[in-house]
């Protein structure tokens, strides 16, 4: 049975929901002792799994249940943040018979959902530098995946994803959207923009990634798409190009600490010293060789806080950190950080960021909307489905122009003998065009 339903999985195209698209299929075919469901949702002004949690309980317990049963955990804990009221009453509200699950309240601090941090949370444990939680008996899923899970056994593929909007639109709201309908779209059904001057992103705002709003579409891992004002911090900071944070390096800090004292990773015990890293970088350009020495960036969870929270004098350690892991893949340097006998921090519990200080920080706790779930009324009639959204190879295109397909149909399959995820058309209609990295369906 248990070989059946990874089938299912694997053919649906199923892959975390949360933002890192890692394919279902391979992550639920292992043997652990718990399974963590990841409610926490700590990115700022994103609200997804705590309302699919109030209104679609039904359904991740039954993706629940069925995890559960194919990792074999003697454990299954379903971490909310305490502040999500409505979702922990609906959760503890639901009534089933035969399936016992634990309710892990967490605080209102960020990280929280990054899953090394919420393996300790739950089980004290720390995964190993450059790790994963298999690593200690541990499978993390998200919420929205879980849904997708229990449809894909029902046979269901996935066509659809939940979507936050917020920030510098009329009417902030989240609702679920066909997989490649054009970002724009979602704008526009939010009422616009509420000012012209503005940078968009599919994500929030610590960990989001800058699109172009005239060509991006929804992919299985769109978590939000998130207006902020052009002359935001974070939109300074998302402009900024990495030889002029090199320079500023070079005479600007202050050799506070703040960035590695907050650091999640370092707090877990692991190698990394932010502020080492930018008082070492008084050099300016870097050579090769001295790359090398600065191998430990591959550590880095890119969670921006030493960026957009730690540092008072407008340094971006997150930024040099991802320029130095391309440039240590250049040079063929593999991750060497694998340490086990690792301890946490002592002073770890109260270095923990509370989201309210960020928000203000950042100034966006002026867009604190609910964004209430919503119905997607509006007709879309063409998606562009990337054929890499997942974490793996891309997927191999398996239509041709001119062929007609219907909602649910393979478009693209996983690459012999390769990690990835298949993808299916998310509406009825023609495919207009098949490109190296993307299939065009149009109604």
């Amino acid at each position: 049975m248990a070989a059946k339903e990874i089938e299912l999985i694997k053919d649906a195209g199923v892959v975390g929901a949360g933002g890192a698209g890692f394919p279902t299929h391979v992550k639920l075919d292992a043997s652990v002792d718990t399974l963590i469901i990841n409610g926490a949702e700590c990115e700022p002004l994103i609200n997804v799994d705590k309302q699919l949690l109030e209104h679609e309980f039904s359904q991740v317990y039954k993706g629940m249940e069925i995890a559960a049963g194919l990792v074999g955990a003697k454990r299954t804990v379903l971490a909310v943040k305490e502040k999500n009221k409505k979702a922990i009453e609906a959760i503890e509200a639901f009534s089933a018979d035969g399936f016992d699950f634990e309710l892990e309240k967490l605080g209102d601090f960020y990280p929280a959902g990054d899953e090394q941090v919420l393996v300790n949370e739950i089980t004290k444990k720390i995964v190993p530098e450059g790790g994963i939680p298999l690593m200690v008996g541990v499978v993390v899923i998200n919420v929205e995946t879980l849904i997708n899970v229990a449809k894909a056994v029902e046979g269901e593929k996935v066509t659809g994803k939940y979507i936050t909007v917020n920030g510098e639109v009329n009417n902030p709201m989240t609702f679920k959207v066909p997989v490649g309908t054009p970002a724009k779209l979602l704008i526009d059904y939010c009422g616009g923009l509420k000012s012209e001057d503005t940078v968009i992103v599919d994500g929030g705002p610590m960990m989001g990634k800058l699109i172009d709003i005239e060509s991006y579409a929804v992919k299985k891992t769109t978590k939000s798409i998130v207006a902020f004002k052009d002359d935001s911090i974070m939109a300074q900071n998302w402009k900024r190009e990495i030889k002029a944070d090199l320079k500023r390096a070079q005479a600007i800090c202050l050799s506070c600490r703040l960035c590695t004292d907050l650091c999640p990773r370092y707090l877990l015990g692991h190698d990394l010293y932010p502020d080492e890293l930018m008082k070492r970088l008084y050099k300016g350009n870097l050579s090769d060789e001295e790359i090398k020495n600065f191998d430990y960036a591959y550590l880095c969870c890119d969670c921006g806080l030493c960026e957009l929270y730690a540092c008072v004098v407008d340094l971006s350690a997150r930024s040099v950190f991802n320029y130095l892991k391309g440039e240590l893949a250049r040079l063929g340097v593999k991750n060497p950080h694998n340490r086990t006998d690792l301890e946490s921090n002592e002073f770890r519990e109260f270095r923990k960021v509370p989201v309210s200080r960020l928000k203000k920080r950042l100034e966006i706790d002026r867009y604190d909307s609910p964004t209430p779930m919503a119905s997607f009324d509006m007709q879309v009639d063409e998606v562009k489905l990337y054929l890499s959204q997942h974490v793996g190879a891309p997927s191999v295109p398996a239509v041709k122009e001119g062929d007609t397909v219907s909602r649910g149909d393979i478009i693209a399959n996983i690459p012999e003998g390769k990690l990835g995820a298949r993808i299916h058309s998310s509406i009825d209609g023609v495919v207009i065009k098949v490109k190296a990295d993307q299939v065009v369906i149009k109604k």
